[in-house]
């Protein structure tokens, strides 16, 4: 049995990283700020920015999956921001290395590419030109390029999953419901959005894929979170855009063909089946 060691395993989805590893047959081990319950097996506490207690917490596994950072620069200083991803990111990419990991799957962002406004072209692919906005977006194109690095320097694998809006289990009344309300409130995103348990099986392939290097996904669901065509969409948000590429009647500009095509990758859940899950659970 393979063992997986989880950063921010107690995360909105990291919880779904740790399920859907499990369920496919590995041996996960979580870590988290967070202490562990009571009589809580597979975890354990610790702080990405403590670079020995991973090396040790690291040893003997076969992969790792790091979502243990912020998700947001909203919540804090540029600063901490800057220190929490680059420095995190580090110790996490310099511990594989030192304990012989080779495979790893890390949170990257939408962010990397920056106000989607002032993209030149629709739809956003991996080509696309990474125009930061923020600390946090510019933290994460420098970690994928150290990342891209660990792999040229060790022999490293590594994934960074551009991720669009995760909608997280049994959120969907503050995470998303709003955003399928009206047009205006999720264009700038691109009305995209994608299951933290489709994140976690993006992770799994990974994991279990021979691909090697370096390679940058981004993440989403196919449609947009909005019954409107995406052409109107675009039309009216976006009016100065080029679309270089025919998208289908509800396909997000945000595309995630390059997951699909390099590891088999589709999102299960849209957001008419997150709705009735939590329709169903209110009932």
């Amino acid at each position: 049995m393979k063992r997986i060691v989880v950063t921010g395993a107690k995360g909105g989805t990291g919880r779904s990283i740790v399920k859907v590893l499990s369920a496919a047959g590995y041996d996960v081990l979580g870590l988290d700020l967070a202490m562990p319950g009571h009589r809580e097996g597979g975890y354990r506490q610790a702080d990405v920015l403590d670079g020995a207690s991973l090396h040790e917490l690291f040893e003997g596994a076969d992969g790792v999956v790091h979502f243990g950072s912020l998700p947001t620069d909203n919540w804090s200083s540029g600063s901490v921001c800057y220190r929490n991803l680059m420095l995190g990111g580090y110790n996490v990419f310099q511990a594989c290395a030192q304990a012989g990991v080779r495979r790893l799957v890390h949170a990257s962002s939408m962010e990397v590419y920056g106000n989607l406004r002032q993209q030149p072209l629709l739809p956003i692919t991996e080509d696309s030109p990474l125009t930061t906005s923020s600390i946090y977006g510019t933290s994460k194109v420098l970690l994928e390029r150290l990342a891209a690095d660990y792999c040229r320097w060790h022999g490293m694998s590594i994934a960074a999953l551009r991720l669009g809006r995760i909608i997280y289990e049994d959120s969907w009344s503050w995470r998303l419901q709003a955003h399928t309300a009206a047009r205006a409130n999720c264009a700038e995103c691109l009305w995209c959005y994608v299951d933290a348990r489709d994140v976690a099986e993006a992770c799994r392939l990974w994991l279990a894929s021979d691909v090697e290097g370096f390679q940058p996904f981004n993440v989403a669901a196919e449609d947009v979170c909005i019954d409107a065509p995406t052409a109107e969409l675009v039309h009216e948000f976006f009016p100065d855009m080029t679309v270089a590429s025919p998208l289908g009647e509800y396909e997000c500009p945000f595309v995630s063909t390059a997951l699909r095509d390099t590891l088999g990758w589709r999102a299960r859940m849209n957001w008419r089946d997150i709705r009735a899950e939590a329709d169903a659970v209110a009932s």
